[in-house]
């Protein structure tokens, strides 16, 4: 148990010291100071590429969204920033979402900046302008594929006149409805330094002369390297990501270059099955959009997510930093101690106060800064539960830590500081984000007790002593705890958060649910949405509930409905907990016919080890689209042949489904 005295921790936004400091809140952006231990990643790409010396190279860092992919790619630019025989491009595919061609943002941006390195190179300097000449006749030609449909076939194509007049309108000069044959091929005419090539080519003998000039072009520039980082793909539309990716591999990909991608492979297969849906789903034991991805990444890297001994210390660096300052005296001694643990995470060896104090001071008396003390203290409290919540995402730990400090300095404006305890917050606020259900029933307990002390949540902590083997109780006393809270104990992850401390059953939590008031609608407090938030509590109920809104299901609109549905899925999946049967999202699905994909998608998420038995009976009358009644039963079988989960293989055996040997 943690001592009286950690629960009265003065609240550690006003530890800060900084004046004019940014520190109150933990900014979120490709950090200089490397508190993760990240730049050996970095270090090993750039290495990576660096042997491949004159070889095209193509590096995949992958890692889920706010992995680290960023701050990985900043340290890796840094580094080939200090080699003068490589040039170092940064291109980020989200800043050009809204262009109609990515492909020919990338290519240019690439071009471009060459030229502008090499400003006093003159031979590049025309090679360039040639290049994006002829890069100018690939788009123009991409723009005319109607007008050669149309010579070929005789049929006017839909988008033919209005492509046309978009592309020519300036030289034109007059309205789409005045088009005349003589008036485009007088504008073609004048044009022709765009429309037409030095001489007559092809467009395969023009792409392949794009390459050759291209390899010029970077002979030339007099580099070992050309290197593109490419970040945020994994932000961007499919159509955006896709067409970045064939920019590489169908014009860029030549000698002497490389290219490191941050993406989340799992988005880039999704935009690939986006662009190409007529593709088979699985090809053996790998998806055609896992191919795509494989044949254009030659090395991949994914950012591992954090552990407990790696979160624990994170939380306790970003502390540390922002009270202290990353240019502080005792923040710079630490950090290298601090990597020490990060270097070998399986040790288990987390910061402590006595390594601070080791890492100060030495053989040498002194007393660890309070900045510090507190940063380690409350990170040895939350890491346990943050990390499992987060599933070790840097930038969710980061939003956390941001939200718990706001909260404090809201509740110091309000004058209520005084009576919020940050271990107590911070164990409230990971219920809030990580299970939304429960943190709801156990705010509306407290306000139904007398004196903010809800007998549920009492009873809970109870039942968890009870669990792990206190002796003073009897099993009568466990069985009368257990009626008491019987929904919240059968949660895995509510009993986790139970067990951990500080206990609350002797704390008044009315505080602590008016500061974290804020998350009301399951919408973010969109205008318009309190009937849909009616409508997912009334899904996420019995079925009783269930029943008594399925006739307002087929009045939502198409965007209404798949904005219920995300709402009750996140909900069951954020409890983690699938031993129910989810009524309300089958209910949808039955009177949505186009939400079957969607509840199926559910379905074939579910950990293996957590399928529950009631998957294999039942969804006859609700699967009634064919594709997703065979990726079903595919799905079934998969399950059965894994045989991760008992109650599965009861389930499969009564309901005659064989284990396929």
């Amino acid at each position: 148990m943690l001592s009286s005295a950690l629960l009265n921790l003065v609240s550690f936004a006003f530890r800060f010291k900084r004046e004019g400091s940014k520190g109150m809140f933990l900014i979120d952006h490709e950090t200089p100071v490397d508190l993760l231990y990240y730049d050996v990643i970095a270090e090993t790409i750039v290495k990576r590429v660096l042997e491949s010396k004159a070889k095209p190279i193509t590096v995949g860092v992958h890692g889920d969204w706010g992995a680290g992919k960023s701050s990985v790619l900043a340290m890796a630019e840094k580094r080939f920033g200090s080699t003068p025989e490589v040039l170092c491009i940064k291109f980020n595919g989200w800043q050009f979402q809204g262009f109609e061609d990515a492909k020919a943002a990338l290519i240019e941006t690439i071009i471009t900046e060459l030229r502008d390195a090499k400003k006093d190179n003159e031979s590049l300097q025309t090679k360039a302008a040639k290049l994006l000449r002829r890069f100018d006749y690939l788009k123009v030609a991409k723009k005319s594929l109607p007008w050669v449909a149309s010579a070929i076939t005789g049929i006017p194509h839909p988008q033919q006149i209005t492509d046309a007049w978009s592309l020519l309108h300036g030289i034109v000069g007059c309205a789409k409805e005045d088009l005349t044959i003589e008036k485009v091929t007088k504008a073609v005419t004048e044009a022709g330094w765009i429309l037409k090539p030095e001489k007559e080519e092809k467009m395969p003998e023009q792409i392949r002369a794009f390459h050759s000039e291209f390899e010029q072009l970077i002979d030339v520039a007099g580099i070992e390297k050309l290197v593109v980082l490419i970040d945020d793909l994994d932000r961007c539309l499919p159509k955006t990501a896709i067409e970045t990716l064939e920019a590489i591999r169908l014009f860029l990909f030549a000698p002497k270059t490389a290219f490191i991608i941050a993406a989340d492979e799992a988005m880039i297969e999704y935009a690939v099955k986006q662009h190409f849906p007529d593709l088979p789903t699985v090809s053996g034991p790998t998806s055609y959009a896992r191919y795509y991805l494989e044949k254009l990444i030659q090395v991949p890297f994914r950012i591992p997510a954090l552990g407990y001994t790696e979160t624990q210390t994170y939380i306790a660096l970003i502390l540390a930093q922002a009270g202290l300052g990353e240019d502080h005296e005792h923040f710079t001694k630490l950090l290298p101690r601090a990597r020490q643990c990060l270097s070998q995470p399986w040790n288990a060896t987390v910061l402590d106060q006595a390594m601070a104090k080791e890492a100060l001071f030495g053989q040498n008396q002194g007393d660890v800064p309070p900045e510090i003390s507190q940063a380690i203290t409350l990170s040895q409290q939350i890491a346990r539960v943050l990390t499992d919540g987060t599933k070790g995402n840097p930038r969710q730990i980061k939003r956390f830590l941001n939200s718990m400090l706001l909260r404090n300095e809201i509740a110091a404006a309000r004058g209520f500081g005084a009576a919020i305890k940050q271990p107590i917050l911070a164990k409230i606020m990971l219920a809030e984000s990580f299970n939304p259900t429960f943190y709801d029933q156990m705010t509306k307990a407290t306000y139904a007790s007398s004196d903010g002390r809800p007998k549920e949540l009492i009873a809970l902590e109870k039942s968890v002593k009870v669990q792990v083997g206190a002796n003073s109780r009897t099993e009568d006393s466990k069985e009368d705890v257990l009626k008491e809270a019987d929904d919240w104990s059968k949660s895995e992850w509510i009993s986790t958060w139970a067990k951990f401390d500080p206990q609350l059953s002797g704390v008044d939590l009315r505080p602590y649910m008016f500061v974290t008031r804020d998350k009301r609608s399951y919408f973010g407090g969109a205008a318009g949405t309190s009937h849909l938030d009616s409508i997912v509590d009334a899904l996420l109920g019995k079925e009783l509930a269930v029943k008594s809104v399925e006739s307002q299901l087929t009045k939502l609109t198409p965007l209404e409905a798949e904005q219920v549905f995300e709402a009750v899925q996140n909900r069951i999946t954020q409890a983690d907990d699938f031993s129910a049967r989810p009524v309300g999202l089958i209910a949808m699905a039955k009177s949505i016919p186009t939400l079957q994909r969607r509840l199926f998608n559910f379905l074939r998420d579910i950990p293996p080890s957590k399928v529950p038995g009631w998957v294999m009976t039942g969804f006859d009358n609700v699967f009634t689209d064919q594709s997703v009644k065979d990726d079903f039963a595919a799905t079934i079988e998969k399950w059965v042949e894994g045989g991760q989960s008992r109650q599965l293989l009861a389930a499969a055996k009564m309901a005659k489904i064989p284990k396929r040997k």
